[in-house]
């Protein structure tokens, strides 16, 4: 079985508590919200979550939402830095609050790129995240061989960390984040910035990583086809947020049968423009301002531009998602 097939194996509907669950969730950096009214309840056990998800990971994660970023993601200098909360409504990750870090104990998170302590060796700084985690120092050495073997790095264990190449660096950063076993595990774009070769490996260590425990990934654009699309058809749910508000919710499956996924702005008479576009057979999602619209074979952007011309909509934006 090949990384790719690997990857996209495993994803069932969840059973007790969704994995993610948000009622009017508003999260907010540094007191300047950067999601609101976020409302969506996850029915499957990997979710991918697409577009601007800097401020959710974070939230999830617990991290300041410029940390986690490294040269594979750009300029750090160009990432907003602060601590990203839930400041209203309520936000869970696997049942537990997310307002009140109840969820800290049953999620492993991996950020995209973070610094490493280069001159430490791998199973040491696998051990260390165990121990932050509350394990004991002995527990903590006997959890990571298991959690190295599970994403492909079981003779690397004695290599500093400055000898591994960068696939190998976010496959090492998966292992210390499923170390002490969590329910759920939260990952950061784990995709960008590499090629097929690269991408392959860090799939095959997800699919390690991810088998039997729920995983909210997050992606910056959804993909059909390539590694990109070895996550999406493999999600049992996809969420697209764009302009912090969520613009789609569904299946990859409703996605692809739509054909391209646009991410529309509307600042005035949205809802007669739903209306308006479901006469035509197009369905619009999402809102008060951000939406999404799927667009079936053979209807187009200037489909929509007509249907707000003729309900008199203002859209400011009309771009595609997928």
């Amino acid at each position: 079985m090949g990384a790719t097939e690997a990857a996209g194996m495993g994803a069932t509907e969840a059973a007790g508590p969704p994995l993610l669950d948000a009622r009017a969730a508003r999260i907010a950096v540094d007191d300047v919200v950067a999601i609101d009214a976020l409302t969506v309840t996850t029915r499957g056990d990997r979710v991918l979550c697409a577009g601007d998800t800097g401020a959710l990971f974070a939230a999830l994660a617990g991290v300041p939402l410029s940390s986690a970023r490294g040269p594979a993601a750009g300029d750090a200098d160009d990432a907003a830095p602060g601590e990203a909360r839930v400041v209203a409504g309520r936000l869970a990750v696997a049942g537990r609050d997310v307002g009140r870090s109840a969820h800290r104990a049953a999620r492993g998170a991996a950020p995209l790129d973070p610094p490493l302590p280069l001159a430490w060796t791998v199973d040491a700084y696998v051990a260390w995240g165990a121990r932050l985690s509350g394990a004991s120092p002995r527990a903590a050495a006997e959890m990571a061989p298991a959690a190295l073997a599970r994403v492909g790095l079981a003779a690397a264990g004695k290599r500093a960390l400055r000898t591994l190449a960068l696939p190998e660096r976010r496959a090492l950063v998966l292992a210390q984040a499923i170390a002490t076993a969590p329910p759920a595990l939260i990952v950061e774009d784990p995709l960008v910035g590499l090629d097929d070769g690269a991408a392959g490996f860090v799939l095959a260590a997800l699919a390690g990583a991810t088998e039997g425990r729920g995983a909210v990934l997050t992606t910056a654009r959804l993909d059909a086809e390539g590694p990109r699309g070895v996550l999406a058809r493999g999600a049992t749910d996809v969420l697209v947020l764009t302009g912090g508000e969520l613009a789609f919710s569904g299946t990859f499956a409703e996605v692809a049968a739509g054909g391209r996924l646009y991410a529309l702005t509307v600042r005035s008479h949205a809802e007669l423009l739903r209306e308006e576009l479901a006469a035509r057979g197009i369905a619009l999602r999402g809102g008060p301002a951000r939406f999404s619209a799927a667009l079936p074979e053979g209807a187009t952007t200037r489909d929509v531009v007509l249907a707000a011309t003729r309900c008199r909509a203002a859209i400011v934006e009309l771009v595609p998602l997928f």
